[in-house]
């Protein structure tokens, strides 16, 4: 049964480091829309979260750009995630896009505090075609700066992921894709991510219907397969594709059964949401200078009222479906902001069904 939570795996942290500032102006962003603060993240309100959780749970520094963050306030960050870890801090994850990361940066993380084991991956749409949507705000391509933070990393010993945003632009070039993210060395692993962006119930000048990612993701992994890439570098949501299909259960969001509350974001004024990919304002689960009891009560009561009912109802229509287990809903997010369009709601439905069909044949050959 698909669930919005399940209370008894720990809330994975998304922890809005800059809330909504960024160094970038991404054509795409959908950051940039949400009422936040775009203040740090201070240390009490670290403090204050990490006491409000009654399980151990993995954090992930986020942005805006994390590394917006003045380096010292950074480390007063890292000394408490450090006291805490791993006996109640499980995993510590950055995500950034790459540009502002300098060598006082890794000496700050994966020297001064490499007793945390620290994770790193960059946000790079591909090639610098493909990424053209990603600019500064002088309107140039952060292509390159992306590039060199990898080879920066390299330096220091430290493999890294991509987060790729696929746009109109980028249907094109998917052996393209393949061939670029293969030259990167210490690439460690890769998610695709669709640009869905809706205004006013239709799709936005620069994004891609369901059934054409669908497309872009089979097109990639028959590249991916004939060049054997599979042996170094795992894809998404390839590889839960395969895994699903094979029986075994996923670990990214979109594939497994537990959905979005079991990923909190909490922003800088202490306003907590689930999965970032929502609007914070519409999905508010509580503020941490209100919360009496621990996050896990604030959860339960959320989802079942206001706007996560809405889910409840998308989560119930996939019941009947004869994919369920393998597509376990999707991303609700994204099927949140199509609901108000049938033909977008029905083409996500059509999409993962191609996939299903697609690698289902894969697999028996």
């Amino acid at each position: 049964m698909l669930k919005l939570y399940d209370r008894k795996i720990p809330p994975k942290i998304i922890l809005k480091t800059t809330g909504n500032a960024c160094n970038i102006n991404c054509k795409y962003c959908f950051e940039l829309k949400k009422n936040v603060s775009n203040s740090i993240i201070s240390p009490e309100t670290l403090e204050k979260l990490i006491h409000k959780i009654s399980i151990p749970f993995p954090i992930i520094f986020h942005g805006g750009e994390t590394f917006l963050i003045n380096k010292n306030k950074f480390r007063e960050l890292l000394s408490i995630v450090k006291r805490n870890y791993p006996h109640k801090i499980t995993s510590v994850k950055i995500q950034s896009n790459g540009t502002l990361l300098d060598s006082e940066w890794c000496e700050i993380l994966f020297n001064e505090y490499k007793d945390l084991g620290i994770d790193i991956a960059l946000s790079l749409d591909g090639t610098k075609e493909m990424n053209s949507l990603r600019v500064d705000q002088n309107n140039l391509n952060t292509f390159d700066k992306v590039l060199n933070a990898y080879k920066l990393l390299e330096k220091y010993g430290k493999k890294s992921g991509m987060l790729s945003v696929i746009s109109k632009n980028s249907l094109d070039f998917h052996n393209e894709y393949v061939d670029f993210i293969s030259s990167i060395p210490n690439l460690t692993f890769v998610k695709i991510n669709a640009l869905f962006n809706v205004d006013k119930n239709n799709l936005s000048e620069d994004s891609i219907t369901p059934t054409e990612f669908a497309n872009f993701i089979i097109k990639v992994a028959e590249h991916y397969i004939n060049n054997k890439l599979y042996n170094r570098l795992p894809i998404e949501p390839i590889l839960s594709i395969l895994q699903k299909l094979k029986g075994k259960e996923s670990r990214y969001c979109n594939y497994q059964k537990n959905k979005c509350y079991n990923y909190i974001s909490v922003y800088p004024d202490g306003q907590i949401a689930p999965c970032d990919c929502f609007s914070a304002d519409e999905f508010t689960i509580a503020y941490l200078d209100k919360l009496d009891d621990d996050l896990e009560i604030a959860i339960d009561q959320a989802i079942k009222k206001g706007n996560s009912l809405t889910l409840q109802n998308i989560v119930k229509n996939c019941e009947m479906c004869k994919i369920k287990n393998f597509c376990t809903g999707g991303c609700l997010s994204q099927r949140y902001y199509f609901s108000g369009n049938k033909e977008l709601s029905d083409d996500f439905c059509a999409s993962k069904h191609r996939l299903y069909n697609y690698f289902s044949n894969l697999v028996i050959k």
